[in-house]
């Protein structure tokens, strides 16, 4: 029978049996005297968590207004002054970024026509931004500056 701490404090130890069985044992327990008394315990080792990721420093973009997102669209000559309005005002969506909603499957395209119609803010690094963008053949450089050059606007 193998035995584990399973706390540094060692207040919880598991017994395994031959056949995988375990038994946790804690102070009170029938157990306890004997088992945690043996030699042969094997160490508590805490679960190594992994290093976080990087975070992508375009997270730390300030989001853009839906008013500063129309605007910039019809300024960078990606929509017409009517359907920035439209949009702006009901969340149409322009005739450019179109295509794009309908080649969703459902309920997919359903889920990105409301995200569009709703959207207060909008993210550097929100899939509508990448969606669009896309739609748009933007690069990466190119959306950023997006960001920053619209922040004021």
């Amino acid at each position: 029978m193998q035995a584990q701490w399973r706390d540094a404090a060692r207040t919880i130890l598991a017994l395994t049996d031959e056949t995988g069985h375990v038994v946790i044992v804690e102070p009170g327990h029938a157990l306890w005297a004997s088992a945690s008394a043996r030699p042969d315990i094997v160490p508590f080792v805490p679960e190594q968590q992994p290093d976080p990721e990087p975070e992508d420093p375009r997270a730390a973009i300030p989001p853009l207004t839906r008013r500063q997102v129309f605007i910039a669209l019809h300024r960078l000559g990606l929509i017409t002054a009517t359907e920035a309005v439209a949009a702006a005002a009901t969340g149409t969506v322009p005739v450019a970024l179109e295509p794009v909603f309908a080649a969703l499957p459902e309920p997919e395209q359903t889920d990105a026509r409301v995200t569009f119609a709703a959207f207060q803010m909008a993210y550097r690094l929100d899939p509508m931004t990448a969606m669009i963008a896309a739609a748009a053949g933007m690069t990466v450089a190119q959306i950023d500056a997006i960001w920053t050059g619209f922040a004021a606007v």
